[in-house]
């Protein structure tokens, strides 16, 4: 059997990972042509602090998915890293209690990849799985799969632990970790929020609809993070992280429809082109959505791996606390 080329593995498993905190929106024929670079030099943005009003809407955006009854949406996605383009399909739904569904596939070379993320209020799942793409051939290699669960009440439960506890400190950072560790479009905001530096609000009108456009460079302390996290396989992935991250959100309903990750052009620095696209479309509001689908079943003879106790570190580090150790944290459940 031919060995797939080790980038190709890297890459699917890297988009398996960051999709669901990356969405954006393709429009005709923006993929094609260079857009003007908007943003500040880097060494400028550097030392800046992120717009203050750009923050609040990302938060105000936040809220107002919590309170939403539900969400439902078609996702689709538009990669273009080099070499590679490809397309993708998928689905989100959402609903009120911190239930969610966000699934897609995508293929990339010889592989084939599949996301499933599953919160029924409580827990949230997670299912990455990778194999082999030969079409008209059954192929003997096993699928790589990868099965993570975080308790998300329980990280609920901490961060306002932590706002009891500590009334006077700042737990904007500890609130930001615990809402990553949510998951679904309330964690990409977050998300964004921590890791990009954000430039001033623009209201925009495109095709009749009116936007508020939220941009950003990546803060460099996060980058690094980011590319630490993939280990030996930074060197290869680090020419595929975007310069500068822009988010479309409606101004009626404060949706965020459209997320845009773009790269600087070799030839003209002053230059972007998309990097990666993805669009939420026919999105219905606040309509009955069927229990069944935040019901989740993991693959039989597989196991999950437990994902809230980082999570609970995480928060904790942010609002300076102390971390928790292992046998004191299950005398706590």
């Amino acid at each position: 059997m031919k060995k797939l080329p080790t980038l190709t593995r890297v890459l699917a498993a890297l988009l398996l990972t960051i999709v669901c905190v990356s969405v954006a929106w393709a429009w005709p024929d923006e993929t094609a042509a260079p857009v003007e670079n908007s943003a500040q030099p880097a060494t400028e943005k550097e030392v800046k602090e992120s717009n203050s009003e750009a923050v609040e809407l990302l938060r105000q955006a936040r809220n107002r998915l919590f309170e939403r009854q539900s969400v439902q949406a078609r996702l689709s996605q538009t990669v273009n890293l080099g070499a590679y383009r490809f397309q993708s399909q998928g689905n989100y739904s959402a609903a009120a209690g911190f239930r969610y569904r966000l699934e897609y596939q995508v293929a990339l070379g010889d592989l084939r990849g599949e996301f499933l993320e599953v919160c029924d209020g409580q827990v949230l799942h997670t299912r990455r799985q990778i194999a082999e793409a030969q079409p008209g051939l059954i192929s003997m290699k096993t699928p790589e799969i990868e099965l993570t669960r975080r308790d998300i009440q329980k990280i609920r439960r901490e961060v306002l632990g932590l706002r009891d506890s500590q009334p006077e400190t700042n737990l904007e950072d500890a609130i930001r970790a615990a809402e990553i560790g949510v998951g679904g479009i309330p964690a990409m905001l977050a998300m964004l929020e921590k890791s990009l530096i954000l430039d001033p609000l623009r209201p925009q009108t495109i095709e009749g609809r009116a936007y508020f456009i939220v941009q950003g460079e990546m803060r460099p302390d996060q980058k690094g993070t980011l590319l630490a996290g993939l280990g030996g396989a930074a060197g290869q992935v680090a020419g595929f992280l975007p310069d500068l991250v822009r988010l479309y959100i409606a101004q009626d309903t404060l949706f965020p429809e459209r997320f845009l990750y773009l790269k600087s052009t070799p030839d003209d620095p002053e230059k972007l082109r998309p990097l990666m696209t993805v669009e939420f479309s026919d999105i219905v509001l606040d309509q009955p959505l069927a229990e069944s689908l935040f019901i989740y079943m993991a693959p039989p003879g597989l196991e999950e791996r437990d994902e809230t106790a980082q999570f609970l570190d995480a928060m904790r580090q942010a609002a300076g606390v102390k971390p928790v150790a292992p046998e004191q944290e299950q005398k706590q459940e």
